[in-house]
């Protein structure tokens, strides 16, 4: 049986180490870190004056709860407050900014858009970037 020197496992561990940090670095950077949380009316309606994007934390949440769905536009303003005033996206019927887009390379941001029906209802809503 042939043993390695310890010189050779020093080496060989830090290529281990090495391509292990590596791969933690190239996930953070390819899909972001950005802690969730869940949905609170209160703190998306503040959430454009506070740093650390909430809303983007919170708006996978508020769309699993599917809480807009049907719901009208007073309701709409309501609970997440007045649309972001923006000339984007101008097909849709309210936008609200959530923040820089996640990942890495964050030149664009995430919107939460809205289409109201003609009884005035939420019947569709999707995240998009610019």
């Amino acid at each position: 049986m042939k043993f390695i020197s310890p010189r050779k496992l020093v080496g060989c561990m830090g290529v281990i180490i090495v391509a292990l940090g590596a791969t933690m670095l190239w996930l953070t950077f390819e899909f972001g870190y950005l802690p969730s949380r869940s949905f609170d009316a209160d703190g998306w309606k503040q959430s454009e004056e506070v740093e650390g994007s909430p809303r983007l934390a919170m708006v996978d949440s508020l769309i699993e709860s599917r809480k807009l769905e049907g719901k009208t536009q007073d309701e709409i303003l309501a609970l997440l407050g007045p649309p972001t005033d923006t000339s984007y996206f101008t097909d849709w019927d309210a936008v609200y900014w959530l923040g820089p887009e996640r990942g890495w390379l964050r030149l664009d941001s995430e919107w939460l858009v809205l289409r109201f029906d003609d009884k005035g209802r939420v019947f569709e809503y999707q995240l998009v970037r610019d």
